[in-house]
């Protein structure tokens, strides 16, 4: 597939850095790592100016009314709940899941939807602590498969790489033949479930839908998926609300209810995708330093935004 013009996502630290902050929850737990974050961000914020300009993408369209001032301290907020939930989802990897408070209200819905072996697309978005929530998966009763591009220059900071527990992981990866639709495919058919994102298409078709007052693109990939095979959808969204801790909110949704039958897959992938950004929008109001995007989401055009047509 061709290479575009699409940004490189933003690297906080290097990696001796990041190895510096595992050696200290390793040994001392989350807490000095907190506070070293307090200076670590300080300097992105307050010395460099790309971490400003990255954050301020979305912080414009989310506090249109801030002025200078309050825009710099508000960034220095973003950035640092982005530093603590980097560090819960490190701790979650060394750790383990043991140490942390996970309030999932649905857990067994989720599993009882994965008995029924329909298959699952599971939407997951760029929101709070949204890798440690794919850590809650391993006990459904089906197998699970992540599309996902893993960046060889961040892939040590997943949560199963640093538990040891990557070979229970699937990856479909996005660059592949049909960017990974057709094994995406054949394992929904399996009755199993696939786990994809629902705010970043790295290389899938995009559909503009307003989102925060403007136009944007998102990704149409998931609701294709799930017109085709007419499995079940359920979105995750996860909020950090303390210290090792954090909620899960599910969100389900499935062909029964939509009548699937009675509409075209262009019509269902419709009507999905435009309940996920509704959804996405009213959870950034609740919570508006949980969802990391730190792209200018409403000025890329189409083409920019899929990086790669598959």
């Amino acid at each position: 597939m061709p290479e575009t013009n699409m940004p490189a996502p933003p690297q906080y630290g290097t990696r001796l850095g990041h190895w510096f902050f595992y050696i200290i929850l390793r040994w001392f737990g989350p807490a000095p790592a907190y506070v070293l974050l307090i200076f670590v961000v300080a300097y992105y914020v307050f010395v460099l100016r790309q971490p400003r300009q990255q954050a301020s993408y979305y912080l414009r369209r989310r506090f249109e009314r801030d002025g200078s001032l309050k825009r710099l301290f508000r960034t220095y907020g973003y950035i640092y709940h982005f530093g603590q939930c980097l560090i819960d989802q490190a701790a979650m990897g060394i750790l383990g899941r043991k140490h942390f408070h996970i309030d999932f209200p649905n857990r067994g819905d989720l599993y009882e939807l994965s008995k029924t072996k329909k298959g699952l697309v599971l939407l997951s978005s760029h929101v709070g602590n949204w890798q440690t929530a794919m850590a809650v998966v391993d006990d459904m009763a089906i197998p699970v498969n992540f599309i996902l591009r893993l960046d060889p220059r961040s892939a040590e900071r997943y949560f199963f790489n640093l538990s040891g527990e990557a070979k229970y992981i699937n990856i479909i990866d996005p660059t592949s033949f049909l960017g990974g639709l057709v094994e995406a495919t054949q394992r929904l058919h399996n009755g199993e479930c696939v786990s994809i994102m629902g705010d970043r298409a790295w290389g899938s078709r995009t559909e503009a839908v307003e989102f925060l007052g403007a136009p944007a693109f998102f990704p149409v990939t998931p609701y294709r998926l799930v017109s085709s095979t007419e499995a079940d959808l359920v979105i995750l969204l996860t909020a950090r609300t303390g210290k090792l801790a954090f909620r899960i909110d599910y969100f389900h949704f499935s062909c029964n209810d939509l009548d699937c039958r009675s509409k075209n897959r262009a019509e269902i992938s419709a009507i999905l995708l435009n309940k996920y950004v509704k959804i996405l929008e009213d959870y950034v109001q609740q919570y508006p330093y949980m969802w990391f995007n730190f792209f200018d989401f409403w000025s890329m055009d189409k083409n920019q935004s899929e990086a790669e047509t598959l």
